[in-house]
């Protein structure tokens, strides 16, 4: 009776560690792909402001590739029932953990003062005295912002009136988004007059992304390392129960 109880621990405890890794799987590779994707949108911010960021995306996608692996690891050594395998995989575990928390670190400062970089330089980008050449592509860069982020003006719509400027066309995303020069007019006027266009100003909105974008990437951390925390506790106590077992099974064939 004691060993079937002892044996049924084991197999819940195996089957616990194996789901624990595979959601360290599954959480790893989200964070995988959520760098791969941040670093294509950093890279409108500028390379000053975002290289700091950029190299933290990169260590975050390395770091997950490495937790998957380590995962994948855990799972062949527990179906396996490889005391060694197990072991290794503890000793890298311990190893992650400790790597993770200072990525985490080093990522969550990046962060904030990605926020801090990226608010001075949208302000300056927005107030910015332009002429020539450097007009149109100032005026490219603000549509391409406000169309991606469904803001207008840094603060909002009413900055262009306080510069004696009409409303932009991209803060309207149907009127800009017109195939004719006439649709796009008429959609134009209707926007103004009805007050249909974009309310949220592009400061607010793009430093409220990336404040989330922190928060999530925090929140991973934190979740990951209580799943490979309870992960090496329970991987230690099967790699122990097979020992015993191994023991108990070369004394009875002993005697």
């Amino acid at each position: 009776m004691n060993c079937n109880m002892a044996d049924l621990s084991v197999k819940c405890a195996k089957i616990l560690l194996i789901t624990l890794n595979l959601l360290c799987i599954f959480l790893a590779l989200m964070t995988f792909v959520f760098a791969v994707v941040d670093t294509r949108i950093l890279t409108q911010y500028g390379a000053e402001q975002a290289s700091g960021s950029f190299i933290g995306d990169v260590v975050v996608s390395v770091a997950s590739v490495l937790v998957m692996t380590v995962a994948v690891l855990g799972i062949i050594g527990v179906v396996k029932s490889s005391i060694k395998i197990i072991y290794l995989y503890v000793g890298f575990l311990m190893l992650l953990t400790v790597l993770e928390v200072l990525i985490g670190i080093y990522v969550s400062i990046q962060r904030y003062g990605l926020q801090f970089r990226v608010g001075e330089w949208i302000r300056e980008e927005f107030y910015r005295n332009v002429t020539g050449a450097s007009k149109e592509a100032h005026r490219k860069l603000w549509e391409r912002i406000q169309i991606n982020y469904q803001c207008c003006g840094l603060n909002g719509p009413q900055d262009y009136t306080a510069m004696d400027q009409p409303i932009s066309l991209s803060c309207c995303y149907q009127a800009y988004q017109a195939t004719t020069l006439e649709a796009e007019q008429k959609m134009y006027k209707t926007c103004i007059e009805t007050s249909s266009y974009f309310r949220e100003g592009c400061e607010d909105e793009i430093l409220g992304i990336l404040a989330a974008d922190a928060d999530y990437l925090l929140g991973v951390a934190v979740i990951s390392f209580w799943f490979e925390a309870v992960g090496m506790l329970l991987a230690m106590w099967v790699a122990n129960q097979l020992k015993n077992s191994v023991r108990v099974y070369k004394h009875t064939v002993k005697y």
